[in-house]
């Protein structure tokens, strides 16, 4: 039998337990994760809520160590529990007229660009769906003042709600203007809609959040089957001015669509880089051992009877 063979052999032996035991990884981390956002629900109705209430001075502190402790808690979850790993996270100024645009990867992405907010917390437009039944972020959304839109809602009231959004700018406004989650980790085209409306009624400073690595975590389904392929990797560009004629508005967005994409490419480009040894650091072949299964491959090969193709 050829080397090839039992090596295939030893694979396939051993691929149904560690495949079994990724799968349970995922299950304790999903497990986890949901039963401390359960916990974290009725903490934050009990206890955080009333504080926020009672301590108005205090009501910015309080909501960006709660909502930086819960993004922290489930990131350290996939890390430890599930096994993912994530490179440091830049840094996003917490300051007045700020707007993140980040593309949609997965259901990390809000955790994420909350541990890059620099001391403080954002507000970020989400649809209605996640505005009721949802354990922490239904009650989140409210405490915190998010954005809602509705779809089904009518334009008028949509628009609404991305003017006040804009008069209003005291914390950095996270948007996702691909308009949905991506389901094969590459960028979509940027929808006009929610930014082209923010853009109308005050001057940002624009940064452009991209992350890369984190798609199996797109759905808990996905995230079922085992998280330990996450590396989780984030840019930070900008910042950027917007412009004041509505006739840009169009180009200034594909500019930056363009230029997320770039990122996007430059952190896959960075991590296939990371991934190459040189070749003076590979370790130097055992003779005695590369002779051995060198003459096995000859000897298997020699038998053209029974030919053994072999991956390119």
């Amino acid at each position: 039998m050829s080397v090839d063979r039992v090596v295939a052999l030893e694979v396939s032996l051993h691929m149904p337990l560690a495949f079994d035991a990724m799968k349970l990884r995922g299950f304790l981390t999903v497990a986890t994760i949901g039963g401390f956002l359960v916990l974290a629900d009725v903490v934050q109705r009990l206890i955080v809520t009333p504080m926020v209430w009672a301590a108005p001075g205090r009501k910015d502190r309080v909501l960006a160590v709660w909502l930086r402790g819960l993004a922290s808690a489930m990131i350290g979850g996939i890390r430890l529990i599930g096994g993912g790993k994530f490179e440091p996270f830049p840094v996003i100024p917490f300051a007045p007229g700020v707007l993140v645009l980040m593309n949609h990867q997965s259901l990390l992405d809000i955790p994420i660009v909350i541990q890059c907010v620099e001391e403080g917390y954002a507000r970020i437009v989400t649809r209605k769906r996640y505005a009721r039944w949802v354990p922490v972020i239904s009650r989140l959304i409210k405490l915190y003042d998010y954005p809602v839109l509705d779809p089904m809602g009518g334009l008028k009231r949509q628009l609404g709600v991305l003017r006040a959004v804009a008069r209003d700018p005291r914390v950095p406004i996270i948007v996702y203007p691909e308009g949905t989650r991506s389901h094969d980790g590459e960028l979509q085209p940027f929808r006009r809609g929610a930014v082209d409306t923010l853009l109308r009624y005050r001057q940002w400073k624009v940064y452009l959040a991209t992350a890369d690595g984190i798609l199996p975590c797109g759905r808990l389904k996905d995230m079922l089957n085992g998280v330990h392929t996450v590396r989780g990797r984030v840019s930070v560009s900008g910042p950027f001015d917007t412009p004041t004629d509505p006739e840009d508005f169009s180009r200034w967005l594909k500019e930056m669509e363009d230029r997320m994409r770039k990122d996007l490419a430059n952190l896959r480009g960075a991590v296939a880089v990371s991934n190459q040894i040189p070749e003076t650091l590979q370790p130097a072949t055992d003779t005695p051992k590369a002779e051995a299964v060198g003459s096995m491959e000859r000897a298997s090969t020699s038998d053209t009877s029974n030919p053994i193709e072999r991956p390119e």
